[in-house]
């Protein structure tokens, strides 16, 4: 990347960050683009420029969490290390957004925005189909349980996917909580975790 990319690259960036602070502490609606505009050190018209609208600037935003997010787990699978030291990380990539953003401003706009909700969509099934791949190389490691079945394990991420998508209570209570996030993936892997190393997790 030559510096002309770069600095374009780096006022990109600065500009998706501004407008994630801004949106998620005032509210999407709340916020102008003159005002993200000032907060990010740029013009209006770098800001149309790049993304063309303010629903599209959110579109791109939470777009690339979700690829970061299934970045962040296809490395963690991919590369060595001790299965355990993993299951931490996996943890960590699943709940670090629940202690910076709000979970709101999040689901307004996938509920919103019918070309988000569809990303969202093939987010949710590649996301699982990493989760599966997880869970074997967990079995592999002999740390996961044999018997438990892809099929069951898919199944049960169905199930909390729906409730998590459907109630806007659980939503609340997970709002900016992520030990209360940590806690029910460690209670979700501690299910498939064979006996005999539950005292290791």
């Amino acid at each position: 990347m030559d510096g002309f990319e770069k600095r374009r690259s780096d006022k990109k960036k600065a500009i998706m960050q501004t407008a994630l602070e801004l949106f998620d502490h005032y509210g999407f609606d709340k916020v102008t683009m003159t005002e993200i505009a000032e907060k990010a050190h740029v013009s209006k018209v770098s800001i149309y420029n790049f993304f063309e609208s303010k629903d599209n600037l959110r579109r791109i935003i939470i777009m690339n969490m979700l690829d970061e997010s299934i970045a962040k787990i296809k490395e963690l699978i991919e590369k060595e290390g001790d299965f355990f030291a993993k299951i931490e990380q996996y943890i960590q990539i699943r709940t670090w957004y629940y202690g910076q953003y709000s979970l709101r401003f999040f689901f307004e706009a996938v509920e919103s925005d019918p070309e988000l909700r569809n990303y969202f969509d093939h987010y949710n099934t590649a996301n699982k189909e990493l989760f599966i791949k997880f869970i074997a190389a967990g079995k592999r490691s002999a740390v996961f349980a044999q018997d438990v079945s892809d099929t069951a394990i898919g199944i049960y991420l169905d199930m909390i996917q729906s409730y998590f998508l459907h109630n806007k209570e659980i939503r609340n209570q997970l709002e900016h909580n992520p030990e209360l996030v940590r806690q029910l993936n460690v209670l979700f892997l501690d299910g498939l975790i064979q006996q005999k190393n539950r005292k290791k997790v």
